[in-house]
């Protein structure tokens, strides 16, 4: 009985020693650079993006590591964040490696209007541009139909697009967005903006009118997304 003890003991400390947690583990120094990332940051479920953009802003591309990582902290699963950044054709997901130059992606719109403008020659032709820091690939509709072809080059929209266009946008670094100016809040709401919305919350105008409205305009409804 006591050798048959002993045996068992012998086996359990085996197994024990054997035994580790399921699923991809972090190295505490990776979760430790990450952590100091997100040192301020309340962790919300719903801007897992914000996370990811965060995450690619500063390195240039998602390592494997840096997801894990993020996993831990978020308290998200893994499949979970994948699902999301493979989803967004902006997230560049790169097995880990010691060392990877930053990469700007440019994407080429292959909408139906920019097919039209010559959006696939574009593509092809920027293709035989050789720059292992660059990444040519086509890229689901912008919503710049007005502006055909589009190309997003990093995160600037170059508008009637051409090959040459777009290669000195690439040789200029010009890769942040260009935010165009705009109409502030309290400029808005000064000039009256939000009206009707007021003159609703204060039932000057009622829902019975507002639904005659919308049935005697003959909206279907039928937009896109």
């Amino acid at each position: 009985m006591d050798n048959f003890n002993s045996q068992n003991i012998k086996a359990l400390k085996a197994k024990k020693k054997r035994w580790k947690p399921k699923g991809r583990q972090v190295e505490q120094k990776i979760l430790d650079e990450i952590n100091s990332l997100f040192k301020g940051i309340i962790i919300k479920r719903d801007e897992l993006i914000e996370y990811l953009h965060l995450l690619q802003d500063n390195y240039g591309v998602l390592f494997d590591k840096h997801l894990v990582a993020l996993s831990e902290i978020t308290n998200l699963s893994l499949s979970e964040i994948y699902e999301v950044a493979t989803f967004y054709a902006h997230f560049n997901i790169i097995k880990n490696e010691q060392s990877f130059d930053s990469i700007k992606v440019v994407r080429v719109c292959e909408s139906l209007t920019c097919e039209l403008f010559g959006a696939q020659n574009i593509l092809e032709k920027l293709k035989t541009q050789n720059n292992k820091n660059i990444k040519i690939v086509p890229g689901p509709c912008m919503g710049r139909c007005d502006v055909a072809p589009t190309v997003c080059v990093g995160k600037n929209y170059v508008d009637h697009a051409t090959t040459e266009k777009v290669i000195d946008a690439i040789t200029k670094k010009n890769f942040d967005a260009k935010i165009s100016e705009y109409e502030s809040y309290d400029d808005y709401i000064n000039k009256g903006g939000y009206s009707l919305t007021k003159k609703i919350d204060s039932q000057i105008i009622s829902t019975e009118e507002i639904i005659k409205c919308l049935n005697d305009s003959g909206l279907k409804g039928k937009g896109g997304a």
